[in-house]
């Protein structure tokens, strides 16, 4: 079976490429879209118990909920800032037996430094080289690597992961 490749030959690598790689990166960091607020379906593994991880460290409203096919959203209480929902008589303990829609996210002018980052990443993404140090006389140059050596790219730097650790799921660490 032959698979397409992710990226083709007639790829336009321009700064929109750049812009939607350094997006990806900070929401694969963070484990969640951040920004902007959207509305999203999501269906849940059960967890028998009364709490529920959402991933979402910005619920704004609970829309509708149902634990085994049961509408159950008067019932339900949320956290705001800590993507958890609460069910007093307990969730459904069956894969995928959780059905959500929540609005949820921050508003782009909540999170300039994630804006700010994201132009950092594309720029530097970008750009054909990513000089650190660079010397005239006798000619030096150091470009920014990763901690395996290669040219950074899209990829973080730890600095810039301290930047998003308030946005980070970060259940079980």
């Amino acid at each position: 079976m032959a698979i397409d490749p992710i990226v083709s030959a007639g790829t336009q690598v321009n700064p929109q490429f750049w812009l939607n790689a350094a997006n990806q990166a900070i929401r694969t960091e963070c484990g969640w879209h951040v920004a902007p607020i959207i509305t999203e379906e999501l269906v849940l593994d059960g967890t028998g118990g009364k709490n529920l991880l959402v991933p979402s460290l910005r619920i704004r409203e609970v829309v509708s909920v149902k634990s085994d096919g049961r509408e159950v959203t008067d019932e339900v209480k949320f956290s705001r800032r800590a993507g958890v929902l609460t069910l007093a008589s307990g969730w459904s303990c069956e894969v995928g037996s959780i059905e959500l829609t929540i609005r949820h996210g921050f508003d782009a002018d909540e999170v300039p430094n994630v804006a700010a980052l994201i132009v950092t990443l594309t720029k530097r993404a970008a750009s054909s080289s990513a000089f650190v140090q660079q010397a005239v006389g006798p000619a030096s140059a150091k470009l920014a690597t990763g901690r395996d050596g290669a040219a950074l790219g899209v990829p973080l730097m730890e600095s810039e992961k301290d930047t998003l650790a308030p946005y980070r799921l970060n259940w079980g660490s």
